[in-house]
C-alpha cells in the first residue's frame, strides 16, 4: 500500500515537472496549451484603428417642442431665442357653489400670472432683465397650414401684441417665478373662445439667458387666475395645451410649449463634426471593426478618439456634455439623419469638454462591443450617435475634425482586448 502511494506521488511530481518544462518553451500555437500555459494566450492587445467609414453632422429630428426646457435668451448678435406657451382651451364657465352643479359664465379674471420653473443653475445675467409677453396666436384656422412658422411667430412680437412686461433682478429669478399676465387679455380670450398663446422674450442691456423647464420635463409653466372675488371659489390653474395640429395628438402635445430661434451663432464649416448648438445637431459615426475583435475577443477598453476644434462663438469656457448612443437602425435605413433617431440607450459615459478647447478627446465605448457581439453586422451597421445632453436647450456646440481632415486629426478607434481562449487541443 505504501509502495502504491509513493508511485502516485512520484507520478504527480513528474507531471508537474513536465508541465513546467512545457510552459518554458515558446509554442508555435498558443492554443495548444491554454490551461498549462495561460500567460501565452491571454495577453492584452492594444490597437488604434482607422475604423470610421462614415461620419457626418446631421440635424436633430427629435421634433419641435420635445426639449426638456424653454430657452429665453438675448445674447447680442450671437443668440436670440424665445419661449412659446399655448393655452388653447380656456374654461368659459365655472361652478360658483360646490354643493350643486350649477355653472356660471366667466365674467371676471383677476390675479392672472404664469408660474414658471426656472433652472437657476443655468442663468446668465448681470443687469436687470425685462421679460415681455406677447399674444402670438395666429389667425390660421386651416389645419393643413402650419402655425409654427418662425417668420410668422416672430412677426407677432410687436407693440400692439404686448400683453405684459416685468423687470427682474438676478436675485428675483428664483426657481419658482411668478410672471403677471393681463387680466383683460385672459378674460377676452375666455369670453370669445380664443386661444391664449404667449410668446416670451428677454430684453436687457447686457447678455441674458434664462432656461425654463418645459412640459416634457414634467414642470410645465402653469396659468393661474381667479374668476370670482369669493376666496372660497378655487382659482383656475391650467397647464399648457395645444389643439393643433388637429388629428396629430403627439405633435400637438409637443407644441404645447417650445422654443423659437430668432438668431443663432454662425454655423460651423460643413466639413466638421458638430454636436449640440442651436438649431441642435448630432454626429453620426459608422465603424468597420474586425470581426475577430467583436466576435472572438473580450474588449477591456474602447474609445473613439476625436480631435476637437475650438468654438469660441459663445461661452467658450463652458462645458458641453456629449453623450454617445448606439444606433439600432438596420441597413434598410440608409439616411444617417433617420438612422440617428433609432437608438439604444445603454450605459455609455458622456464626454465633458469646454467648447473653446482643442486637442484629442476620448469617448468611452467598451459596453457597445457586448451589444454589437449579439448583432449581425451585415443587417445592423455598427454605428453611434453623439448628441448633447442639453440638446435643443443650450447654444453650446462641440466641434471636431472629420474624415476629411489630415490623417493625424481624423476620428480613430482605440481598443484594448484579449482574444478568447479555446480550451482543449487545437
Amino acid at each position: 500500500m505504501k509502495l502504491q502511494t509513493r508511485i502516485i506521488r512520484c507520478s504527480a511530481i513528474l507531471a508537474s515537472a513536465l508541465a513546467i518544462a512545457s510552459c518554458s518553451e515558446k509554442l508555435e500555437n498558443d492554443a495548444g496549451c491554454p490551461i498549462l500555459c495561460p500567460d501565452q494566450s491571454g495577453s492584452v492587445q492594444n490597437v488604434t484603428l482607422d475604423a470610421v467609414v462614415l461620419d457626418t453632422t446631421i440635424a436633430s429630428l427629435s421634433g419641435l417642442g420635445t426639449e426638456q426646457g424653454l430657452l429665453i435668451a438675448s445674447r447680442g448678435d450671437s443668440l436670440d431665442t424665445r419661449a412659446i406657451i399655448r393655452y388653447d382651451s380656456l374654461p368659459a364657465r365655472y361652478q360658483p357653489n360646490a354643493s350643486d352643479t350649477t355653472t356660471a359664465a366667466v365674467s371676471l379674471v383677476d390675479s392672472a400670472y404664469l408660474a414658471m420653473r426656472v433652472d437657476t443653475s443655468s442663468l446668465k445675467m448681470t443687469d436687470p432683465v425685462t421679460l415681455e409677453a406677447y399674444d402670438v396666436d395666429t389667425t390660421y384656422t386651416d389645419p393643413t397650414v402650419a402655425d409654427t412658422s418662425t417668420a410668422v411667430i416672430l412677426s407677432l412680437f410687436r407693440p400692439d401684441r404686448l400683453i405684459s412686461s416685468q423687470v427682474y433682478t438676478r436675485a428675483q429669478l428664483t426657481d419658482t417665478l411668478r410672471f403677471p399676465i393681463s387680466n383683460a387679455v385672459v378674460l377676452k380670450k375666455t369670453q370669445t373662445g380664443g386661444r391664449l398663446r404667449i410668446g416670451i422674450r428677454a430684453v436687457s442691456t447686457t447678455s441674458t439667458q434664462i432656461r425654463v423647464y418645459s412640459a416634457e420635463a414634467g414642470a410645465a409653466t402653469r396659468l393661474f387666475y381667479r374668476v370670482s372675488a369669493e376666496t372660497a371659489i378655487h382659482p383656475f390653474l391650467l397647464t399648457p395645451h395645444s389643439n393643433t395640429p388637429s388629428g396629430a395628438p403627439i405633435l400637438a402635445a409637443n407644441l404645447a410649449d417650445y422654443t423659437v430661434i430668432a438668431k443663432s451663432p454662425a454655423p460651423a464649416p460643413p466639413t466638421t463634426l458638430n454636436t449640440g448648438g442651436l438649431p441642435p445637431h448630432r454626429v453620426y459615426l459608422r465603424f468597420d471593426i474586425p470581426s475577430v475583435i467583436v466576435d472572438s475577443s473580450t474588449v477591456i477598453r474602447a474609445a473613439v478618439v476625436l480631435t476637437q476644434i475650438p468654438n469660441r462663438a459663445i461661452d467658450p469656457k463652458d462645458t458641453v456634455y456629449v453623450a454617445p448612443a448606439l444606433v439600432l437602425a438596420g441597413k434598410v435605413v440608409t439616411h444617417p439623419a433617420h438612422a440617428s433617431q433609432i437608438l439604444a440607450e445603454i450605459q455609455l459615459e458622456s464626454g465633458r469638454f469646454a467648447v473653446g478647447d482643442s486637442g484629442a478627446r476620448t469617448i468611452e465605448l467598451a459596453p457597445a462591443f457586448g451589444f454589437w457581439h449579439n448583432l449581425n453586422a451585415d443587417a445592423t451597421p455598427r454605428a453611434i450617435v453623439l448628441r448633447s445632453l442639453f440638446e435643443g436647450i443650450s447654444p453650446l456646440e462641440a466641434r471636431f475634425f472629420s474624415m476629411e481632415a489630415p490623417a493625424a486629426l481624423r476620428p480613430k478607434l482605440q481598443i484594448s482586448y484579449v482574444r478568447h481562449i479555446q480550451l482543449g487541443l487545437p
